[in-house]
């Protein structure tokens, strides 16, 4: 259903693209995703502070992102960037999550779910032949998951909410085609903190096609009565980049 909508959306600002000064650009991002820490206390007062991460197998992943540029020196960004990681573990001690028991030295089998959906909208500060410079502010839709497992008790704790972020991009093209790129959204909250930040070296073929090799790190967390949960995920990938 969500992907659907995604489609939607694309196709709704392509159609945009008319009124555009510039291009359009869709980025397809592939690559493989694990954890690097990932610490939870659920509810985040009385449950048990684990450490999620063994439990976590590295995953393959994929992000869309579109971008439109209009007349003005502006544009939107969508971003749909879906992640799932699971895997399981015995545990040394009990671990009380959202109000269940869960035994140790059992095989506890977890789900960890980390889907974003973004929104931008930026203003380019630069715009010349070998360097682009963009910042905007991003309403970010976390929808996020978290479920354990044994043989005979399960108990999952989902949570839905928006976020907002600060966005910066910065592109540099040099003299042999050679790409450097920066790209962040992130901000630092009483109730949290979440950043995604991704260095990427590529190469630009031709006005419609670019190619990206890049590391993006995905942290941040809440810590608050009902959840406490801080983590990291680490991300390699190869991004595509189509321009129209």
């Amino acid at each position: 259903m969500m992907n659907m909508k995604l489609l939607t959306l694309l196709i709704i600002f392509s159609t945009m693209a008319s009124n555009a000064y510039s291009l359009s650009s869709l980025n397809l991002e592939l690559g493989s995703a694990q954890s690097s820490y990932n610490q939870v206390r659920i509810d985040g007062e009385t449950g048990t502070l684990f450490n999620l991460r063994p439990a976590l197998n590295s995953t393959d992943y994929y992000r869309l992102n579109f971008i439109q540029k209009f007349k003005s020196p502006s544009g939107i960004r969508i971003l749909y960037a879906p992640l799932k990681l699971s895997g399981e573990k015995k545990y040394n001690n009990d671990i009380s999550f959202n109000g269940v028991n869960f035994v140790a030295n059992q095989t506890t089998k977890t789900q960890y779910q980390f889907n974003s959906y973004r929104g931008t909208y930026f203003r380019e500060m630069i715009s010349k032949r070998n360097h682009l410079f963009r910042i905007g502010g991003t309403l970010k839709v976390r929808d996020a998951f978290i479920e354990l497992s044994q043989t005979d008790r399960s108990k999952a704790r989902k949570s839905v909410g928006i976020v907002p972020l600060v966005y910066i991009y910065s592109k540099y093209k040099f003299d042999n085609n050679v790409l450097m790129t920066f790209d962040f959204d992130g901000l630092i909250a009483p109730q949290g903190r979440a950043f995604d930040v991704a260095l990427m070296l590529g190469y630009y073929f031709t006005p419609s096609f670019q190619i990206d090799f890049g590391y993006r790190m995905l942290e941040g967390g809440a810590d608050n009565n009902k959840v406490y949960n801080f983590s990291q995920i680490n991300y390699y990938f190869t991004a595509l980049q189509f321009n129209f």
